[in-house]
């Protein structure tokens, strides 16, 4: 007779956010499991719920007899077997006690550790969320259909003023992360020379529009400066070649070039002393990437997990799969039947090189628990 599992999720849906949607989904996760004293809830809802969550989180809280409830609104929902698109509901993933998710000021208080955070935040305290603690982070940024929201981010069954939240599961898990990208190098690793704002000015001593079109694939000589959307800078997370070449960087995308000056202006900040290499947006090479990453965290972690967090960036939804979750779809098939609950995000959240938590865009984070 197979087992019931420890950890569990569920899922509920409709055309409109409906609080009981939260009930369902924690009721669904309940009847998969082993009976339990349950210890906490990660819910995540749609944005449907943005202005007002709090009688879900309550229905949710209630239904699982546990105040501990954390989560956050975001445009598009996962567990290993549903995909939230174009509808309103909730997920949850239920935790039976000796596995229960307690916020970090807990931890602190009993003067325990923890060698993972779970971050969540709004896209305006992103920063000082990730900035804030010294300790390894995964996690991922909410989003809506403009980025504009409203954002809620809620902790211990209650909506949280900061606008972030750090929660923990006891450091006896055994836990790994991985980062996916999607995008192609189309370029070696390079040494930003000159650099002023948002202004990429000089790179390996050459003007830096010069610097980019001499990598440019030639079918893309023609229309890459007039229509960079596609193009993307990769920028190291400080001056050490080592961190961008472990993969350790921020994606900036390329959002004007000033010919007259060869300047290219980007998205976000750049220094002199860092490095960067140029970089496409590819579907093929983010399945390849995606695969080989969940094959290698299989074998290298060396345990059947528990339970699993998948935190896909929004711009690797349908539109850029053609409809699919290619994502949801090479995780089931590398670790079936594994608990596993996430959202589609503005921003993910993993561990740097010397960072305990890194934005990165465009990718996948994932992490193992066992």
């Amino acid at each position: 007779m197979i087992k019931p599992p420890i950890i569990a999720t569920g899922a509920s849906y409709g055309a409109l956010p409906k609080d009981n949607h939260a009930r369902i989904a924690v009721e669904q996760a309940l009847e998969k499991m082993a009976p339990c004293t349950v210890g906490s809830v990660l819910l995540f809802l749609t944005t449907g719920y943005a202005y007002h969550p709090q009688n879900a989180i309550k229905l949710a809280a209630k239904a699982a007899g546990t105040t501990q409830v954390t989560g956050c609104c975001a445009i598009s929902l996962l567990t290993e077997q549903d995909w939230l698109l174009d509808v309103e509901g909730a997920v949850a993933m239920v935790f039976p006690q000796e596995y229960a998710l307690q916020p970090q000021a807990v931890y602190e208080q009993r003067g325990g550790a923890t060698n993972l955070l779970i971050t969540l935040s709004t896209p305006n305290a992103a920063t000082i969320a990730v900035n804030s603690l010294p300790v390894p982070q995964i996690g991922a940024i909410a989003t809506d259909e403009y980025g504009h929201g409203p954002f809620s981010v809620w902790q211990s069954g209650r909506i949280v003023e900061k606008e972030f939240v750090h929660a923990a599961f006891r450091p006896e898990l055994n836990t790994w992360t991985a980062v996916a990208e999607s995008v192609t190098p189309i370029s070696p690793v390079m040494l930003v020379d000159k650099a002023e704002g948002h202004s990429l000015i000089e790179v390996e001593t050459q003007p830096a529009i010069d610097n980019l079109l001499s990598h440019l694939p030639q079918n893309l000589h023609s229309v890459g400066l007039k229509q960079p959307y596609n193009l993307l800078c990769a920028i190291s997370e400080n001056e050490e070649i080592e961190s961008i070449q472990q993969g350790h960087y921020k994606l900036q995308h390329i959002v004007a070039t000033d010919e007259k000056e060869a300047r290219i202006h980007l998205s976000g900040s750049i220094k002199p002393g860092r490095y960067i290499f140029w970089a496409l947006r590819d579907e093929q090479y983010a399945q390849k990437v995606m695969l080989e990453t969940l094959q290698k965290s299989r074998a290298e972690f060396d345990q059947t997990p528990k339970f699993a967090l998948m935190f896909p960036n929004v711009g690797r939804g349908s539109e850029f799969f053609n409809g699919r979750d290619r994502d949801l779809e090479l995780f089931r098939e590398v670790f079936p039947d594994v608990p596993m609950i996430g959202f589609y995000g503005n921003g993910e959240i993993a561990p740097g090189h010397r960072l305990a938590g890194l934005i990165h865009r465009y990718s996948t984070v994932f992490g193992l628990f066992a």
